[in-house]
C-alpha cells in the first residue's frame, strides 16, 4: 500500500534500462519530492548531484541502504552518493533481520542482546566474521588445488619415467583426491537406545531417563557439542528407543516407541524424552540374571524397517544393561542357581554373528554401557570379537565399551576407590512424619547393602543412627553380612544435633583400615541444623588430618518438608558434601544405590556417551570428507 501511495514521486533505477532512461532517472533523483529505488550497482560511481535549492534547504539528498555490504568499501561508496561536491546530505542503514540471518548467519533475536549504541559495531563484526569465513574457504580451496596439482605432477613424472608400479600408486592417490566428496552442509544422526528394563535395572531407572534427556536436549546435548566442533555443518538428531526384557517375558519382551508411518525414529525430541522416561518407569521381569541382548540388538537393527528407519548419515545404538547374554555368563557366576536359564545360548537360535551382521549391514555403531562390568565383560569381549572378525566388516568397525560402575575385583583383593573399605554411617530420621514411609526407608537401606555386596565390598562395616528429637545407635560397626534386615521405628519430633554427635562419635571410631562415609536423611527441619553442621565440620577436619581427603558426606532431603537451606548447610561441612533430593521411597532407593556404587552414574553416562558420540562423528567426517 505504501509503495502505491508514492505514485509519480517514485522512480526505479535498474541495470536493464537504456542509457537515456537511466540518465533521466539519475538527474531527477536529487530533486525535491523524488524517491528513487535503485539496485546496489548504482551505489558505486553514480553521480546523484543536487542542484535543487529546496532539497539543500531541507538537509540535502538522503540515502537509505537496505542491505549490509559484505565489503566496507562498498558501504563507503554508497554513503558517498549523498553530499556530492560539498553539498549537504544524510545517510541511513535500514536492515531486515531475516536478511542478516540468510546472508550472514545471524540468529533471529541475536541483535536484541546488543545495546543500541553498539549496533553498528556489532554489524561490522558480523561482516568481518563472514569475511574471515570466506578467506578460510579460499585458503582451503587453494590448498586443495595445490594438493591435486602436486599429485598430478607426481603421476605424470612416473609415467614419463616409465615406472608403472609407482605410476599406478600415484594415479590411485590422484583419483581419491579428485573423487573426495565435498564437506556436507548438513548431517543427520540416528541415535537409538536399547534399555534393559528387567527388574535388576530398576535402581538406575531415574538416572537413565534424566541423563538421556540431558544428552539429547539442552545446552550440553550432543547436537550443541557437535555444532561447536563443526560450526559450518547443520546437525539434525533423530531418536529411537527400545525397552527389552528376557526371552521368557514373551509378550512384554520388546517395548518400543513407534511414530508416524511405523517409523522408530523421531526428530521431536520432546516426544522422544517422554517415550524414554515412560520406558524406564516399567522395569520388571527378567526371571534369571542373564538377558537377551542378542535378540535386542537384532530387533533394533533388523526389524526396524520403516521407510526412514536407519537412513541417516551416522547411526548409533546404545545398549544399557547390568547382565550378561545367555550362554556368556562368567565362570565365577555360571554355577549359581537361576543365573542363566539358557546356558547354551539364545533359544531362538540367534548368534553373536547374527547380531554382528545386522549391525554391519546398516553401518550401525554399537555402544555397550554396563552397570555391572564384571558380569558383562565376557559378553562385551565376545560381541566385540564377533564384529571385528566378521567378513562384512570392511571398515574395521568395533564396539565402544562404557563401564558405568567400577569393575568388581576378586574378593581377596577388594578395596574401595581410594584403596580402603568403607565405614558407612546411616543417620536416619524416624520422627513421626516418617512413620508411613519407614518400610520404604528400610527397603532403600537394604538395597544399599545389597549393592555393596554385589560389588564384593564385603569388608565394609555399617553403623546406623536413628533420630527424632533424640538419637540412638541401632547398628554399630557390623559387617555387610551381619547387618540386620529390619530397623525398629520409634517416633517423636526432629532435632539434628544429637544425631550428629552420635554419628561423629561412630565415625571417629572408624578402624584405620576403613574410611568413614556419612549418609544423613531427613524429611523435616530443625532449629539446631547449624550446630549439627559444626559437628560434621569438626569431623571433616579429623578425617582430613588422618587421610588427607575430605569426609564423604551425603545429605538427603526426603519429600517436600525438608529445608534445602538447612541440608546445604550440613553438606557444606565437607568440600565433598553432596545434597540429594528424593520425592518418595523409590527415589530414595535410587539415591542409596547411586551412592553405593561409589559413582555418580548420571554424570558418567552423560559425559562418556557425549564424548564417545562426538568422537564417532568426528572420525566419520575425517575419514569420509577430509580423507585423513
Amino acid at each position: 500500500p505504501t509503495y502505491r501511495q508514492l505514485s509519480r514521486h517514485k522512480k526505479l533505477l535498474t541495470e536493464d534500462m537504456n542509457t537515456t532512461d537511466k540518465g533521466y532517472v539519475i538527474n531527477k533523483a536529487a530533486t525535491a519530492g523524488s524517491i528513487t529505488l535503485s539496485s546496489r550497482v548504482f551505489g558505486r560511481g553514480t553521480d546523484f548531484f543536487c542542484k535543487d535549492d529546496v532539497v539543500q534547504a531541507n538537509g540535502g539528498v538522503h540515502v537509505i541502504q537496505t542491505f549490509l555490504s559484505e565489503q566496507l568499501s562498498e558501504e563507503i561508496q554508497i554513503q558517498g552518493r549523498t553530499s556530492r561536491q560539498g553539498k549537504r546530505g544524510s545517510y541511513q542503514l535500514v536492515l531486515l533481520e531475516s536478511d542478516l540471518e540468510s546472508e550472514f548467519g545471524v540468529r533471529q533475536g541475536e541483535k536484541n542482546n546488543v545495546p543500541k549504541k553498539d549496533l553498528y559495531d556489532w554489524l561490522c563484526n558480523v561482516r568481518m566474521l563472514k569475511h574471515k569465513k570466506q578467506c578460510k574457504l579460499m585458503e582451503e580451496n587453494l590448498s586443495e588445488a595445490i594438493e591435486k596439482d602436486t599429485a598430478t605432477h607426481k603421476y605424470f613424472n612416473q609415467l614419463i619415467a616409465r615406472n608403472a608400479e609407482e605410476a599406478t600408486k600415484e594415479f590411485e592417490n590422484l583419483y581419491h583426491l579428485v573423487k573426495k566428496p565435498p564437506m556436507p552442509s548438513s548431517l543427520i544422526l540416528d541415535l537409538a537406545f536399547a534399555i534393559d528394563v528387567t527388574g535388576s535395572m530398576a535402581p538406575y531407572s531415574k538416572c537413565i531417563g534424566t541423563t538421556i534427556e540431558t544428552i539429547i536436549s539442552g545446552n550440553n546435548s550432543i547436537l550443541e557439542k557437535l555444532k561447536s566442533t563443526f560450526p559450518e555443518i547443520e546437525f539434525k538428531l533423530r531418536v529411537g528407543c527400545l525397552g527389552f526384557r528376557d526371552f521368557d517375558d514373551v509378550q512384554n519382551q520388546f517395548q518400543e516407541n513407534v511414530w508416524n508411518k511405523g517409523e522408530h525414529f523421531t526428530e521431536n525430541i520432546a516426544d522422544a524424552i517422554r517415550g524414554i522416561k515412560s520406558t524406564c518407569q516399567q522395569m520388571t521381569g527378567g526371571g534369571d540374571f542373564a538377558e537377551d541382548h542378542i535378540g535386542a540388538i537384532h530387533h533394533c537393527a533388523s526389524n526396524w524397517n520403516g521407510i526412514d528407519d536407519w537412513t541417516s548419515d551416522i547411526k548409533c545404538l546404545i545398549l544399557l544393561t547390568d547382565a550378561p547374554s545367555h550362554g556368556l555368563a562368567m565362570p565365577s557366576f555360571s554355577g549359581k542357581s537361576n543365573y542363566d536359564s539358557y546356558p547354551t545360548g539364545q533359544p531362538d537360535g540367534l548368534t553373536l554373528s547374527d547380531a554382528a551382521s545386522s549391525l554391519l549391514s546398516k553401518e550401525i555403531s554399537l555402544f555397550f554401557c554396563s552397570f555391572d562390568p564384571s558380569a558383562t565383560s565376557r559378553t562385551e569381549e565376545e560381541l566385540s570379537k564377533s564384529i571385528k572378525d566378521h567378513p562384512d566388516n570392511k571398515s574395521e568397525r568395533g564396539i565402544t565399551r562404557i563401564p558405568m560402575v567400577p569393575k568388581r575385583q576378586p574378593q581377596s583383593t577388594v578395596s574401595s576407590s581410594n584403596g580402603q573399605s568403607k565405614h558407612i554411617v546411616f543417620v536416619l530420621d524416624e520422627s513421626g512424619s516418617m512413620q508411613g514411609f519407614w518400610g520404604g526407608v528400610v527397603c532403600a537401606y537394604g538395597k544399599y547393602i545389597a549393592k555393596r555386596k554385589q560389588s564384593q565390598s564385603d569388608s565394609d562395616i555399617v553403623s546406623v543412627v536413628q533420630f527424632s528429637n533424640g538419637s540412638r545407635v541401632t547398628v554399630q560397626k557390623k559387617t555387610l553380612s551381619e547387618t540386620p534386615q529390619q530397623l525398629p521405628f520409634l517416633s517423636g519430633g526432629t532435632a539434628f544435633h544429637p544425631a550428629a554427635l552420635d554419628a561423629c562419635k561412630l565415625a571417629r571410631g572408624t578402624p584405620l583400615t576403613h574410611t568413614p562415609l556419612i549418609i544423613f536423611m531427613s524429611d523435616g527441619q530443625a532449629s539446631d541444623a547449624t550446630s549439627a553442621a559444626r559437628e560434621f565440620s569438626l569431623l571433616n577436619d579429623h578425617v582430613s588430618h588422618q587421610s588427607n581427603s575430605d569426609l564423604e558426606l551425603h545429605v538427603i532431603g526426603f519429600g517436600s518438608g525438608s529445608s534445602h537451606a538447612q541440608l546445604n548447610t550440613i553438606a557444606g561441612a565437607s568440600r565433598s558434601g553432596k545434597v540429594h533430593k528424593s520425592a518418595n521411597t523409590a527415589d530414595l532407593a535410587s539415591v542409596f544405590v547411586s551412592i553405593a556404587t561409589n559413582q555418580n552414574v548420571s554424570s558418567l553416562l552423560e559425559s562418556e556417551i557425549s564424548k564417545r558420540m562426538s568422537e564417532a562423528v568426528s572420525e566419520k567426517l575425517s575419514l569420509e570428507y577430509f580423507g585423513s
